[in-house]
């Protein structure tokens, strides 16, 4: 006894013994809507023997000469890290819809009356002479075959890759992905130069390059961040994607119109590969590998989360068939869908909207997509602090706080992108509506999007990649279905109209689904089963038998 209280009495003053952690610097377990607080605390000794190597000791001399750095949350620098990967993955995937004004000879719209593109004055369209004579002639069936070819690629990477990133890490699987990413950006200008086929398959490749990053950071979140902290760490790596939106529109308008539409690509590229750089030094795949994470930290970590471990000899069986007959997944997909149908719509054609209908040059349509994407930005991040806020108040349950969420992130957007397309060429009255539809669209983030952590936080990545596979089909869909309506030599304002009101219907569709069947609850079959290696194939053998007999039944 008097041995554990000196050794209680070096801890107070700062100098615990070794390999023993103190007992009054451990906190309490939580109950699961608890939230612990806590301090920030000096770096842990406890570096995880097998984490070592090159980049972590470079990463370890940052932090000793940089002290300051020791006092920054672990989980923080993964959500910065997220936000920038998911800036990257959206340079990487919309630097075309802006570089193809410049690359493609448009006549779209140029010689038509009435109620029709050329009804709206100049505004330095037709002085951009280097936009109108492009270097390809291409149908405007390739114009937007190009514009959603990434999306045939990206849908079927989804899922594999959350799993891959449960098996291997999602380090890895992010990090390969978006180096191998900067290297087909790298490529394109060749690819394309070379023949339409050929660039065509390799944005194809893009896409299933790419697919695997928004389900590995959620899956990571299902093992970093704490319960009450979700909806706004998820809206921070998600908000990336909007930021990259900002930037994009604008740097590549000006890049295309002084130097030339190759260097979008390049210039793009460099800053994914000096990101995937910065992202193999800093992260790791949970809070008991990292090496420089307190121990407080740590422990609050794995506390909130309570994640049932399994031994080395088990094995734990992931259950496919009940997340496919979930409803409240069916909700998710939904919800996911369509707020998806209308971003896409949006940010693969507005440029273009901008360009054709409203008669601005290249630069100036670049600065103005940008635009609604930085409301955007300050939507979802807000929007996820504000959800938080919410729910650690008690004021609302988590079902009611995403439903909420996300009925005014479809329903509100449904109505102002249908307005936007009647206001004609006041251009200031439709950036309004325009800004307003994309920036509250946001809030299916903390919304439905969100909501995979709440109903399986274990299989979080895995269900975000089949529901992000579902919800990425509007990718080469949503500009396929307006290329139908929108007629190459005719292409009126109120064909516009038209492909405005149909993502308006799916918004609604959407809300209502999400709406009947969305949950809150951990389902019960979200902590998968464990089994003994040994035991695994007569597991499978129980389970197939028990699936026939309630089929039977």
């Amino acid at each position: 006894m008097s041995t554990m209280r000196d050794e209680m009495m070096e801890g107070r003053r700062g100098e615990p013994p070794p390999h023993r952690e103190p007992p009054d610097r451990k906190p309490p377990k939580p109950e699961p809507e608890e939230k612990i607080r806590e301090g920030s605390f000096p770096e842990s000794n406890v570096v995880n023997s097998n984490i070592g190597g090159r980049l972590n000791g470079v990463a370890a001399q940052v932090m000793k000469f940089v002290p300051q750095l020791k006092m920054i949350k672990a989980r923080h620098v993964l959500a910065v890290m997220g936000f920038l990967g998911m800036f990257n993955v959206y340079t990487l995937r919309t630097n075309l819809n802006i570089a193809i004004v410049a690359m493609v000879n448009q006549t779209y719209g140029r010689d038509v009356g009435g109620n029709v593109t050329d009804i709206c004055p100049d505004r330095g369209y037709k002085s951009d002479s280097s936009t109108l004579e492009g270097t390809f002639d291409w149908s405007y069936k390739q114009y937007t075959l190009a514009l959603g070819c990434y999306f045939y690629g990206y849908i079927f990477s989804n899922i594999p890759g959350a799993w891959l990133a449960r098996t291997i890490g999602f380090k890895k699987v992010l990090g390969v992905s978006m180096f191998f990413s900067t290297i087909i950006t790298f490529l394109t200008p060749l690819a394309v130069n070379n023949s339409f086929g050929f660039f065509v398959f390799m944005r194809v490749v893009l896409g299933f390059l790419q697919g695997v990053s928004f389900p590995a950071m959620q899956g990571a979140w299902g093992v970093w961040a704490p319960p009450l902290e979700r909806s706004f760490l998820v809206s921070v790596h998600v908000a990336g994607a909007s930021f990259g939106n900002v930037v994009t529109a604008p740097l590549a308008g000006y890049i295309a119109k002084d130097y030339g539409w190759e260097y979008v690509f390049y210039i793009t590229g460099v800053i994914a590969l000096l990101w995937t750089i910065i992202w193999f030094l800093v992260i790791h795949d949970s809070p008991e590998e990292h090496p420089r994470i307190s121990e407080e930290e740590r422990h609050y970590i794995i506390s909130t989360i309570k994640m049932e471990k399994k031994k080395a000899t088990q094995k734990r069986i992931t259950p496919w068939c009940e997340m496919l007959k979930s409803p409240p997944l069916f909700a998710i997909l939904c919800g996911h869908f369509a707020s998806n149908w209308g971003n896409y719509t949006l940010l693969t054609l507005l440029p273009t909207y901008m360009t054709h209908i409203l008669k601005f040059d290249i630069k100036s349509s670049g600065l103005l997509t940008a635009l609604p994407f930085v409301l955007q930005l300050i939507v979802a991040v807000g929007g996820g602090k504000l959800t938080d806020k919410i729910l650690e108040s008690g004021k609302l349950s988590v079902i009611q706080m995403r439903k909420l969420n996300t009925t005014i992130g479809l329903l509100v957007p449904a109505i102002s992108i249908v307005i936007a397309g009647y206001v004609g060429c006041n251009w200031q009255v439709a950036m309004a509506f325009f800004t307003i539809s994309v920036a509250l669209n946001a809030l299916t983030i903390p919304g439905c999007k969100a909501n995979t952590l709440d109903i399986a936080p274990r299989y979080a990545g895995i269900l975000y990649g089949i529901s992000n596979t579902f919800a990425n089909i509007p990718g080469f869909l949503a500009p396929q279905v307006v290329g139908i309506f929108l007629d190459y030599k005719d292409g009126s304002i109120s064909q516009w109209q038209l492909s405005f009101w149909v993502v308006a219907i799916v918004y609604m569709v959407g809300a209502i689904v999400y709406l009947l069947f969305g949950s809150g609850e951990e389902q019960s079959w979200a902590k998968g089963r464990i089994v003994e290696n040994s035991e695994l194939g007569d597991a499978v053998m129980v389970a197939e038998m028990e699936t026939f007999k309630a089929t039977e039944d």
